[in-house]
């Protein structure tokens, strides 16, 4: 019985002692020596990345004459380029603005190279007499005006399944790449 006590004893003196030990060299890992503990510096946080950001999507006029932007709130990411595409494949939410693109028409990708986009889009885009000439304008205009919104981009190559073309409804040679058209763009 007196082993026990004795062992109870000794425990409870290095435990005592163990505690006490922390606080003379200076506190407890992590203290300052006055017994509350170290502030880390404060870190500015980093600024959030929105969820959504506007983007100008790009429309044909009733008349044929001018392509309007249109924003859309679009999810930030790395896909952000071809969700414009596919919104403009969609056509426009005000009535005062008509889509410019068959309706059928799949966006397969977007990607940049070097400030030119290249973005490919499904066999369905490509229907000679879909439309004349000055909805082929358009077309033509909603996209790269679209793309070229975004700051990384100047030019646009239009792919249709992974090939450049000459054109998109016979009538306006899309081949190489093409610069904004600032002068068929009019503020809604």
């Amino acid at each position: 019985m007196k082993c026990r006590w004795a062992l109870v004893i000794a425990i409870s003196a290095i435990l005592a002692l163990t505690g006490c030990a922390a606080d003379i060299g200076g506190g407890a890992a992590g203290g300052n020596g006055s017994g509350s503990p170290v502030q880390k510096p404060a870190t500015s946080p980093k600024p959030p990345v929105e969820d959504t950001v506007p983007v100008k999507v790009y429309f044909g006029t009733h008349d044929a004459k001018y392509v309007v932007a249109e924003i859309h709130k679009l999810k930030n990411d790395a896909a952000l380029m071809k969700r414009a595409m596919e919104v403009l494949v969609a056509g426009p939410t005000s009535p005062d603005l008509v889509s410019v693109l068959p309706k059928a028409t799949q966006v397969r990708s977007v990607a940049v190279i070097d400030k030119t986009a290249y973005v490919d889009f499904s066999r369905e885009i490509a229907k000679r007499g879909f439309a004349g000439s000055a909805t082929e304008i358009l077309a033509v205009g909603a996209i790269v005006n679209t793309l070229t919104e975004f700051p990384d981009v100047e030019k646009v190559q239009i792919l249709v399944e992974g090939k450049r073309v000459s054109s998109l409804f016979g009538h306006l040679d899309v081949y190489d790449p093409l610069s904004r058209s600032p002068g068929l763009i009019r503020g809604k």
